[in-house]
């Protein structure tokens, strides 16, 4: 008995599904649909090609980007190289912002939607010192899929696809560039690992196989090795150290250990391992001041132990120099 009435129950709801859909909308476009066709830019004369700074406010602390030589570089820090994407992602978002969604022009929300001082504030400015485009980015919508945005100089918020803060406000994690290593590793040559344990030496045979040196003499796990070269040639940091004066502080002085890659246009990919603090082992290339920070197992990953390459099976005769 229950089961019929459940049945009829479905097919009662079905109908009326239907009748909703047919009188609702028969054919015919959705409001929201018609609000998309006619929407209009936030920033009509907004171009992300003549954007030449950014400066992005957050929790009282402005950084501030600029465009040198095609380029990005965070100013604020010295200059350093800034995250190239995260740059071209956030010029794309505010070349979409259009006013398809308006959720007030009431003054006195602005706080509750974060699109005031509490919020994040940025301003991109052309070479002229012209402003291109001022806004606040406010919290997530209800859905968490959505953002409340409101145009500087305007009372009205909208709502814009995508958790928005975190593309214009990248907080602890810097707007830096997190990159460390970036390499084609199909042309490197040979791999050297120094760590407490032992001297690893690793070279590409003629046929293209990896081949142990050192310790051993010995074949290799191809998929080990494979693996080892992935994230070493896209290494990205976990963190920034504190600059400080003395390596000595980081025991890069005197690294634990050493991971190079010999690539056959005669360059050289070095990176030293220095000690651990709250979990984390600070690092630095031998060919550049800054000082990063990588988590032991990103590290784990780099500094290998011959028993982890070495293929089972008898030892292979492998020409030296």
């Amino acid at each position: 008995m229950k089961t019929k009435q459940l049945l009829i129950l479905g097919a009662i709801f079905v109908v009326l599904a239907i009748v909703i859909l047919l009188f609702e909308n028969p054919f015919g476009q959705s409001e929201y649909e018609k609000k998309v066709e006619t929407a209009t830019p936030l920033f009509p004369n907004f171009n992300e090609e003549q954007v030449m700074k950014i400066e992005i406010t957050a929790t009282d602390e402005t950084t501030t980007l600029s465009k040198q030589n095609d380029s990005w570089v965070v100013a604020s820090m010295d200059n350093y190289p800034a995250d190239g994407e995260g740059v071209t992602e956030l010029l794309s978002k505010v070349t979409e912002f259009k006013n398809t969604q308006r959720v007030s022009n009431n003054p006195e929300k602005q706080a509750e939607f974060e699109v005031d001082s509490t919020g994040v504030e940025a301003k991109l400015i052309d070479a002229n010192g012209k402003m291109l485009a001022h806004l606040f980015v406010g919290k997530t919508t209800p859905g968490f899929l959505s953002s409340y945005v409101r145009p500087a100089d305007s009372n009205d918020v909208y709502i814009a696809q995508g958790y928005l803060q975190s593309v214009f406000d990248k907080g602890t994690r810097t707007w830096k560039d997190r990159t460390i290593f970036s390499f084609n590793k199909g042309i490197v040559t040979q791999l050297n690992i120094i760590s407490p344990e032992e001297t690893l030496e690793l070279r590409l045979d003629a046929e293209g196989a990896w081949q142990m040196i050192k310790p051993v003499a010995a074949a290799t796990k191809a998929t080990e090795v494979d693996a080892l070269l992935t994230a070493f040639s896209e290494l990205d940091t976990d963190d920034f150290a504190e600059a400080r004066d003395a390596l000595t502080e980081y025991e890069l002085d005197a690294p634990q250990s050493t991971i190079s890659a010999i690539l056959n246009d005669g360059t050289t990919a070095t990176l030293h391992v220095g000690k651990e603090e709250e979990g984390k082992l600070y690092v630095k290339r031998d060919d550049k001041d800054t000082v990063f920070r990588l988590f032991k197992s990103n590290v784990d990953r780099l500094i290998k132990i011959s028993d982890a390459l070495k293929a089972e099976g008898p030892p292979v005769e492998v020409e030296t120099e």
